[in-house]
């Protein structure tokens, strides 16, 4: 099944590699307050991947076998996504050793290198512990933007419809990232040098999510489809309303950039 098969999908996700955010990225103060909001979408990310895992590869002992090979083929398909993004390669230890890393610890990591403030997102996870993710959105001191953004995801695993889980996922994460993150490094004027672990982070996802998350995913949304006119539709829904998610926030997060700011400020002059 390809993209084009989810209608509004295909010209939503034009628009998105288009956004101005990639080239307002100008210093590292930019850099810096991008970040301080994408985080949350590194988080969020992980919580649809693992809805999926929970309800397509579920943890049961007994194990029992699932006697379907299109099943089997699923499980495959989520848990090699999950292996990537869980515990993906991370750089190599001082000693040249390989290490593995989750992409969320890596973008945190990122976030040190260049002097990003992380202690925002970490209160944010620890209120989610404490409170659940429901109460942790309303009252956690996190950027308007990635709260509004979050609040869209987790919407989508509210309806507990796997199909429409897969179709925010697969459509609008992993189809548009690597478009996205070329973006970003093509018009970012923020070079390798100073944020190596970010460029990392942004290379090793292109290459992810182009050669085999991607289609992974598609595969995965094409089986919960099944053929199924009626979930093809609610797919292409939520597939359109997740990257119409993904415009708002960098709207919000171009709005709230140091350069951004500063620009507007001069033209009131």
């Amino acid at each position: 099944m390809k993209i084009t098969k989810f209608t509004g999908v295909p010209a939503l996700k034009r628009q998105l590699d288009r956004h101005p955010v990639y080239g307002a990225v100008r210093n590292i103060d930019d850099l810096r307050t991008f970040m301080e909001h994408h985080v949350y979408s590194v988080w969020d990310f992980m919580s649809l991947l693992k809805y999926l895992q929970r309800d397509m590869a579920p943890t049961a002992v007994p194990w029992m076998p699932t006697g379907d090979a299109a099943v089997t083929s699923a499980q495959r398909f989520i848990n090699e996504i999950v292996v990537g993004e869980e515990t993906d390669d991370g750089l190599p230890d001082a000693k040249g050793n390989p290490t593995f890393i989750s992409h969320f610890d890596l973008y945190i990591g990122a976030m040190e290198e260049v002097g990003a403030d992380t202690a925002p997102v970490k209160a944010f996870l620890k209120s989610v512990q404490r409170n659940g993710i429901e109460k942790a959105l309303k009252i956690a001191k996190i950027p308007e933007p990635a709260r509004q953004f979050m609040q869209t995801t987790f919407g989508f695993i509210g309806t507990e419809k796997t199909h429409i889980v897969a179709a925010a996922f697969a459509l609008g994460r992993e189809q548009v990232i690597p478009g996205m993150f070329r973006a970003l490094l093509a018009d970012m004027n923020i070079s390798k040098r100073k944020a190596p672990l970010f460029y990392y982070y942004l290379e090793r996802h292109i290459h992810l999510d182009d050669e085999l998350h991607g289609p992974l995913s598609l595969k995965l949304l094409s089986h919960l489809c099944k053929g199924s006119d009626t979930r093809l539709r609610a797919a292409s829904k939520a597939g359109c309303q997740a990257i119409e998610a993904r415009i708002a926030f960098w709207s919000g997060v171009n709005a709230a950039l140091p350069s951004t700011v500063k620009a507007k400020a001069r033209s009131k002059k």
